[in-house]
């Protein structure tokens, strides 16, 4: 069978095949399960990245549509928002183009993040990019007295 044919066959015949089983009771629990779940987004660049819904406490998967990335619940279809804030400045963070990886950018300061990132993370990528400048600094400093 080649990919295609693979990949149009439903998520109930794949759960079935990957069980490998032919107990009548098991397979009907995973075309139960399958029937009662959403079904999970096609994987990005970023990989599938999840979060709690605010309303029903459900899974929500980050998608991008086209005014950017948001959350939405696969059980109740609740649609919010993602943002980032600049642990800083205190502002939203500019998230990343359709396709590109999972960098978000501070409009007023050089932050970078991650959806999800904690600030202390955010901070410490900055003191880490801070004192690679320094050293580079240094260097070149140290290339031209030499030179």
């Amino acid at each position: 069978m080649n990919d295609f044919a693979d990949e149009a066959r439903s998520r109930v015949a794949h759960l079935l095949r990957m069980a490998n089983t032919s107990d009548h009771q098991v397979r009907a629990r995973l075309i139960e399960y399958a029937d009662r779940t959403p079904e999970p987004p096609i994987m990005d660049q970023a990989g599938i990245v999840t979060t709690g819904c605010p309303r029903c406490r459900g899974t929500a998967w980050r998608r991008q549509d086209a005014e950017g990335p948001v959350w939405v619940c696969g059980s109740c279809g609740h649609v919010a928002e993602v943002t980032v804030r600049c642990p800083h400045c205190g502002v939203d963070m500019e998230p990343p183009p359709p396709g590109a990886p999972d960098r978000w950018c501070c409009p007023t300061c050089p932050r970078t993040a991650a959806t999800g990132e904690r600030a202390r993370d955010i901070e410490e990528r900055e003191r880490r990019r801070l004192r690679a400048v320094a050293l580079l600094g240094k260097a070149v400093a140290r290339s031209r007295a030499e030179g």
